[in-house]
């Protein structure tokens, strides 16, 4: 055994051929070697497999509202995905129904020219700048002209739902079989970079009671916005169009409409910073899905239109009877007008009278005609009569006093969209016999 060691050591201790190295320093050098190479294969494994993990992440989009990103991601187009439509002569299209008649801002004519003007609105920028929170929600594309024509067939006529003073509405279908409603602008005053960011501002302004901004489009001097499709016509239609004859909306159906409405207008004025006055609320910007969920359209509309729009929609609303006589050549109209507006759709539906008939001589107003009903302690008569069921005359007085709470001429009297809502829930009865009727 001892042999064997002083053997050993002589070997180890030998001199080899390699620089003349003893035979242990060669080994210890080796084995040292294998060590940090290993550690050096064992981290390149680490580092690989880090960044394999990171790139499986969700993409985080950049900021929308930077505008030093406008052109550079207009110009490479962010439809990764490219979305085109299906063969159009598959899709039925019947611009004579009812139903097909959504997505409008303002009234139905027959004649529409492009109104033009130097520069959009000087408080354009603080509008665009919304909670950070809410950018996780916003899918938007940008869409080129070219993707936005293959969409709508080329603007056809066939796919034409209808057109008014601001825009003309066309039916689309992108590849993924979503339907989509493809505002074109009657205006293009907005420059580039103002309208993307309003269109991105707006875009991010998601409720499950708000119209969806899809996308949108600005090229060769096309504003375009596009929305999602909803499939049940509008509250108009439903309320003195061929649809309500045929059937018509019970009181559930009519409170649901009246609950989403409230919620819509409460998410604009109250959950976001700044808060946004819808300024065109009216009974055709209210689409109806097939389970009667209401959805408020053209939210912030008039960001993209200018101070002239806005002073032509306020006197709109006014004659249409959804904004009180004051405003007619006073400021624009603001969440208060909102309330006001939203009373008057309260009035219309439990009634299924236009808030302004302007057949009859002298001009009837929907608010003076059911004040009057109420001061006459004829409340049960002012209920729609194509209602199939009729409601408790208690709760018929609790939405009635609700609507004239949010009319009251006293701005200082009428309730945020918050407290409507509160006062629309059975269990809170937060009316009083105050209520005036003026």
């Amino acid at each position: 055994m001892s042999s064997q060691v002083s053997y050993l050591k002589e070997k180890l201790w030998k001199h080899t051929s390699f620089l003349g190295l003893q035979l242990w320093i060669l080994i210890v050098a080796f084995i040292t070697l294998f060590i940090l190479l290993a550690f050096f294969v064992i981290s390149l494994c680490v580092i690989c497999y880090r960044r394999r993990k990171s790139n499986k992440a969700p993409f985080c989009l950049p900021n929308p509202i930077a505008p030093n990103n406008y052109h550079g991601a207009y110009s490479s187009s962010s439809l990764n995905r490219r979305l085109l439509p299906l063969n159009m002569s598959e899709i039925e299209m019947n611009t004579t129904k009812p139903e097909l008649q959504v997505m409008f801002s303002d009234q139905w004519s027959t004649h529409a020219g492009i109104t033009t003007q130097e520069s959009c609105l000087a408080d354009l920028e603080p509008f665009a700048k919304f909670s950070p929170g809410l950018s996780e929600t916003w899918k938007g594309n940008h869409f080129s002209l070219r993707e936005v024509e293959i969409v709508t067939n080329g603007f056809a006529y066939e796919n034409l739902i209808g057109h008014g003073d601001y825009g003309v509405v066309y039916s689309g279908v992108l590849l993924d079989d979503i339907r989509v409603a493809v505002k074109k602008l009657l205006s293009n005053s907005c420059q580039t970079e103002e309208f993307i960011t309003e269109a991105e501002a707006i875009g991010h302004v998601r409720h499950k009671n708000l119209v969806k901004l899809l996308g949108y489009c600005m090229e060769e001097g096309y504003r375009v916005l596009v929305y999602e499709y909803v499939n049940n016509s509008n509250l108009h239609q439903w309320l003195h169009g061929s649809l309500g004859q045929s059937s018509p909306l019970t009181w559930t159906i009519r409170m649901n409409i009246i609950h989403g409405i409230a919620k819509g207008l409460a998410y604009l004025h109250e959950d976001i910073e700044p808060q946004i006055a819808h300024q065109n609320v009216k009974a055709s910007n209210i689409l109806l899905d097939h389970q009667w969920n209401p959805k408020i359209s053209d939210v912030a509309l008039f960001r993209l239109l200018g101070p002239e729009h806005s002073s032509v929609t306020t006197r709109s609303m006014v004659k249409l009877g959804y904004a009180a006589q004051d405003h007619a050549f006073t400021s624009p109209l603001d969440t208060k007008s909102d309330v006001y507006s939203f009373g008057i759709l309260i009035m219309e539906i439990i009634s299924g009278r236009m808030p302004a008939d302007h057949n009859q001589p002298p001009q009837i107003y929907l608010i003076d005609w059911l004040k009057s009903m109420v001061a006459n302690k004829k409340i049960a008569l002012v209920v729609d009569p194509k209602m199939p069921e009729i409601p408790s005359i208690k709760e018929l007085k609790r939405i009635t006093l609700i609507a004239l709470r949010c009319v009251d001429p006293d701005l200082d009297h009428r309730p945020t969209m918050g407290e409507v809502i509160h006062m629309l829930e059975p269990r809170d009865l937060l009316l009083n016999d105050e209520c005036r009727i003026n």
